[in-house]
């Protein structure tokens, strides 16, 4: 008879927290990647997102992945590693391919790794009630029978959670998953079994406009100083409170104008603007090309 793997399984999820110590926990680096479930059946692999797609064909070099035993299903991360940190622009370029020859291009000139953190099914046999530190054993024995660099084992310590964090910010990474070594896998659960540890950057920022919906705030549109002009680094809406948007849409009405006080791009032109009177501070992951990684909105600054 035929064994089969289940056609699809929700990741597991992480609450938020601080840097913290602990000797029951493992803290891992948080790989500032694609969340992939890798399924490796009888008939075949699948790598499947967390929207239930097969990525599998934008990434032709894991084609490596069919020597994993039969019967697994691996969750990890795709990253693009640049001098040995991820860089998610350029995992967003791989991605993003569709052409096949953009995509064999994109092979030689950013090619990704699998960073497995987890083992969901052995043998085609499920391991989600076992401990955390038991299935790391059985997915590291996986790991090393492939045999294969792009095939990568997630790092991580037991115990100095708080100096492992600060290593870790120290080299541009995301920040660490803290996971309890005696654990479940709780598929698609968000518990406090692994608790994600972010370091974010704060930045001051000028309120450049905003945007209202239905006489309600709904996003500022910002900038900030660089070598000494300034530049718009987009929109923030997350972080903004109903007791900071009745606050904060009066100002911004009261000091309306007509114009943008410098260029902005052309998806920030539902926006109405201000007088470069009201400052903020918001907290973000990192500085791209458009902008701000994930801005949250901190908080109204007196100048």
């Amino acid at each position: 008879m035929e064994r089969s793997l289940p056609e699809f399984v929700p990741p597991m999820l992480a609450r938020s927290g601080e840097p913290f110590d602990s000797d029951e926990h493992l803290f891992e680096v948080k790989w500032d990647g694609m969340r992939v479930l890798t399924f490796v059946g009888e008939d075949g692999v699948r790598l499947l997102n967390r929207n239930r797609r097969d990525v599998a064909p934008r990434f032709p070099e894991l084609s490596f992945l069919e020597r994993v035993e039969p019967g697994a299903i691996l969750d990890g991360e795709l990253v693009a590693l640049v001098d040995g940190a991820p860089d998610f622009r350029r995992l967003m370029s791989r991605v993003q391919a569709r052409d096949p020859r953009r995509i064999d291009a994109l092979v030689r000139g950013t090619p990704v790794q699998y960073v497995v953190f987890d083992l969901l099914h052995r043998r085609f046999e499920p391991t989600f009630d076992l401990p955390l530190a038991t299935r790391r054993e059985r997915l590291a024995e996986v790991v090393d029978a492939v045999g294969d660099p792009r095939l990568v084992l997630s790092d991580g310590v037991v115990g100095p959670g708080r100096e492992f964090f600060e290593q870790v910010a120290a080299r541009g990474i995301e920040g660490v998953v803290a996971k309890r070594l005696d654990a479940p896998y709780r598929p698609g659960k968000r518990t406090d079994a692994w608790i994600k540890i972010k370091g974010r950057h704060l930045l001051h920022c000028l309120i450049l406009g905003w945007i209202e919906e239905e006489d309600d705030l709904r996003s500022l549109v910002l900038a900030t100083e660089e070598d000494g002009a300034l530049v718009c680094v987009g929109r923030v809406g997350s972080g903004l409170g109903a007791a900071d948007r009745a606050r904060l849409l009066p100002m911004l009405r009261a000091r309306r104008r007509d114009a943008p006080l410098i260029d902005v791009p052309s998806e920030h032109s539902a926006a109405a603007w201000v007088a470069p009177e009201l400052y903020c501070t918001v907290s973000f992951l990192e500085r791209t090309p458009d902008g701000l990684r994930a801005p949250v909105f901190t908080e109204l600054v007196d100048e």
